[in-house]
């Protein structure tokens, strides 16, 4: 690949870590946002940001879940940037079922936004991903009764936000 003044060299293991992580990483921003145009952005936007990392820093040991977590935090940004119209129970009552279920993950999104961004990693991993709370514990280098600790305040936190 020829580098122009405008656009860094892409290196081999930039590219593998591209293959190897895309995809995971795209379907994190995708099940945040629930649209495919804004998790296409947060994966530009992830992998970009990577691809500018200070060199300074140094490799980063698993870059999948870094990434993974990236792509959450990037979503729950885009999620904070954006004003959401709200509805009343009683709208939504009344609408038939799929559009309360999206209603109901608008809410969601606007309430994980809302929380400590750690906190709405761990939800996301948990009830979004499918990850248990010992692979949790172990990509997020914390004890699995923390985990625990914390999913349950967090799923306390969201029923009153919703």
């Amino acid at each position: 690949m020829i580098a122009t003044d405008h656009e860094p060299m892409v290196s081999t293991e930039f590219e593998r870590v591209y293959r190897e992580s895309s995809d995971s990483v795209y379907r994190s921003a995708y099940r945040i946002l629930g649209n495919a145009e804004d998790a296409e952005d947060v994966l530009q936007t992830v992998f970009l940001r990577f691809l500018r990392r200070d060199p300074s820093l140094g490799i980063i040991d698993q870059p999948e879940p870094y990434l993974r977590r990236a792509a959450v935090n990037a979503a729950l940004d885009m999620i904070r940037s954006r004003k959401t119209k709200t509805s009343s129970i009683e709208e939504m009552a009344n609408e038939p079922s799929s559009n309360a279920r999206q209603e109901l993950n608008t809410r969601l999104r606007d309430a994980l936004s809302r929380i400590d961004a750690k906190w709405a990693e761990m939800f996301v991993l948990r009830f979004i991903e499918g990850y248990g709370n010992k692979e949790i514990a172990k990509l997020l280098d914390m004890s699995e009764t923390l985990v625990a600790v914390t999913l349950f305040r967090t799923r306390q936190k969201l029923q009153k936000e919703i």
